[in-house]
């Protein structure tokens, strides 16, 4: 999976060299980050856990490929973005997604799992009374899990600050949901508090103007809806603030928007709570950004936290595009037969 591209805007026009970004960032804002960028792996953490199959014969060899690269960006149980910098810590967002993918392509033996899911609920600060001096802009919660787990435990590994991201907790929430029933009571109520933490994210409106490290509110209503359907608790928390979110009216605000990235986010939430009215609009909308190639472009999906530099590619953007086409396979075995037009080569799963 090739790494994404970097870009000074959210339109992702201005596009920035990744060994021009530290200079950039110290320059127009009087900050050294402390690191130069790499290649980054959470690319292929994205493509492992959400690409479609589709029967093409050489998709095991692709998801091999994929479940390599994640495993190239592990550190003990957890998942760095940037593998070969070692300087950048690892973090909850990369590690839930990563074995998320490996889990549902068969990589993962359960005990990492088991394994994996103390070490993300151990992110989460316990804080009586007193507040932390390291607070980042919105503050910590205790019993919340965080972006870094900041315990210095990775050599080379350079302070991050105690802060949390509701797209990150949702993902974490997932991965943490994927042992079931079979959590102690620590770890219990880590998610009780994050599962609030992101509800009252969605019911206060906040994810309008996105997270941290998550841009549009298209990613927060897509991980938080992944939440509904894996498990009741989840989805008697989230499903009512969601579906009151993801309106027709808004559904056509996002199409309008000429983002393939935000509309294909937005389908897969709205697919994930089974709501049906205007997709099959949505699909021919989006199928027709798709380019001649069979991709479709490159979209701002996160960001470096609180610097303008954000990141996507047309990998990525397909990688949801094709997922989002690929949940329609319903109102295309619809009884007047009809279907929006499919991604050139993609059998939708």
């Amino acid at each position: 999976m090739p790494t994404a591209s970097i870009a000074r805007d959210f339109a992702f026009k201005d596009l920035l060299p990744t060994s021009h970004v530290r200079d950039f960032i110290r320059q127009s804002y009087g900050k050294d980050i402390g690191f130069d960028l790499g290649d980054e792996g959470f690319s292929a953490m994205l493509a492992l856990t959400h690409l479609p199959l589709s029967g093409h014969p050489n998709e095991q060899q692709l998801i091999q490929n994929l479940a390599r690269s994640v495993e190239d960006c592990r550190w003990r149980s957890r998942f760095r973005f940037f593998p070969r910098v070692h300087a950048f810590a690892a973090d909850t967002d990369c590690t839930a997604l990563a074995i998320n993918g490996l889990w549902k392509r068969g990589y993962l033996p359960a005990q990492d799992l088991h394994r994996t899911v103390a070490e993300l609920t151990r992110s989460a600060v316990q804080m009586a009374g007193a507040q932390s001096p390291d607070l980042d802009e919105g503050g910590i919660q205790s019993g919340v899990m965080m972006v870094y787990w900041e315990d210095g435990a990775e050599p080379g590994a350079l302070p991050r600050g105690r802060k949390h991201d509701a797209v990150a907790c949702a993902n974490a929430l997932y991965t943490v949901g994927l042992v079931g029933a079979q959590l102690n009571s620590f770890d219990d109520y880590v998610v009780t508090r994050t599962l609030n933490y992101v509800r009252n994210h969605l019911a206060s409106g906040r994810y309008l103007v996105g997270t941290r490290y998550y841009p549009s509110p298209e990613a927060f209503l897509h991980a938080a809806s992944r939440l509904c359907g894996q498990s009741t608790r989840y989805a008697r928390a989230l499903e009512e603030p969601l579906r009151r979110a993801l309106t027709h009216k808004y559904s056509i605000d996002v199409a309008a928007s000429g983002d393939s990235l935000r509309l294909a986010l937005l389908m897969i939430a709205r697919s994930n709570l089974k709501i049906e009215d205007g997709q099959r609009e949505l699909a021919e909308t989006l199928a027709g950004w798709q380019r001649p190639d069979g991709s479709w472009p490159a979209c701002s999906y996160y960001r470096m936290g609180r610097f303008p530099v954000y990141f996507g590619s047309p990998h990525i953007t397909t990688v949801f595009a094709l997922r989002a086409i690929s949940s329609l396979r319903a109102w295309a075995a619809s009884a007047d037969g009809s279907a929006p037009r499919q991604p050139a080569g993609i059998d939708p799963v």
